[in-house]
């Protein structure tokens, strides 16, 4: 990323928060995969990928909107519930730091990710049960990026880097809405940019996460492929148009103390055992550079083939800082 920023520079500078605003807002659905339902990283969030800027000390903020009104299952279908509603609004502040000194000839960079999510949620399965519905403000889990690696090309950029999503959100075990997941979670991820014209930008990026075990609720939620991708046009040396979205595949089952979850001990969601979950999601975005120190870019995603999971639309505002 380099400060004239195109799309791939909006990236590092507005959207790396790549891993993990963490739960950001409970990403993905307060029902479905996933104890609680999604991920504790925020799918989507990024749009350039291999690159990254020039050394220094970057501050970055975010602003997401997530609503859902349908909860799929096992085969996509809606679970027909009496009511459900999640809404999410979140802000996230995010410190990076790209190091003077190289390493194995790339450029490195650390990075910490606070997000702040008001979470509003309306659940109840059905009118013989009791409603379960809640809100709650509060950090959800931090997201540390303690290096990621980026080595330049004429045309191609990629990187690797290892984030970490640590349990330090809000979360009691007895509250009907947590922003917290109170488990930890690893992921290592590679990322490109390609630059096929000095107008068009590609990206992808790949991404595993592992999670560990809830204590509280002896509830381990399986781990995640995602992959995410972007390609955008310059409209002009400051304005970048173009589609961008992400696959989201679990891998491994939901696991309640230690056994697949399934209609026997009570947890779970739709039909099948494990509640695997999977999503896609595809939308327009546009970035503006207003100056060397200062961009914004807007995005909006809606989610389609979901399964076991929330079905989401998202808006994010995403702003490089001058300061």
């Amino acid at each position: 990323m380099n400060p004239t920023f195109s799309l791939a520079h909006i990236n590092t500078r507005c959207a790396t928060v790549a891993l993990a605003l963490a739960a950001l807002a409970l990403h993905g659905g307060l029902a479905g995969a996933g104890e609680l339902g999604g991920s504790s990283y925020p799918v989507g969030v990024e749009l350039g990928y291999g690159d990254m800027l020039p050394p220094g000390l970057y501050n970055l903020a975010y602003y997401s909107r997530s609503q859902a009104s349908s909860l799929k299952g096992e085969s996509g279908q809606d679970l027909g519930w009496a009511r459900y509603r999640l809404s999410a609004d979140t802000i996230s502040y995010r410190l990076q730091y790209v190091w003077d000194t190289p390493l194995l000839g790339a450029s490195a960079e650390s990075a910490l990710v606070l997000p702040f999510p008001a979470v509003d949620l309306e659940k109840r399965v059905s009118s013989a049960l009791p409603d379960t519905s809640g809100s709650r403000f509060g950090m959800t889990d931090p997201l540390l990026v303690p290096l990621r690696l980026a080595w330049k090309g004429e045309t191609l950029n990629h990187s690797v880097g290892l984030e970490i999503v640590a349990p330090l959100g809000a979360y009691d075990v007895n509250a009907r809405v947590n922003t917290g997941r109170n488990y930890w979670q690893f992921a290592p991820a590679y990322a490109l940019t390609w630059r096929p014209s000095a107008e068009t930008v590609i990206g992808l990026k790949l991404r595993y996460g592992i999670n560990t075990r809830n204590d509280e609720t002896k509830y381990r939620s399986g781990d995640e492929f995602t992959l995410e991708y972007n390609a955008g046009y310059k409209l002009s040396p400051t304005m970048t148009l173009g589609l961008q979205g992400y696959s989201f595949r679990q891998t491994t089952d939901d696991e309640l103390n230690g056994q697949p979850t399934s209609a026997t001990n009570g947890r779970l969601i739709g039909s099948g055992i494990g509640n695997r979950g999977s999503a896609n999601a595809i939308g327009p975005f546009l970035s503006c550079r207003f100056s060397p120190r200062f961009a914004v870019t807007a995005k909006y995603q809606q989610d389609f083939d979901v399964r076991n999971r929330g079905e989401f639309k998202r808006f994010w505002l995403q702003a490089l800082l001058p300061f």
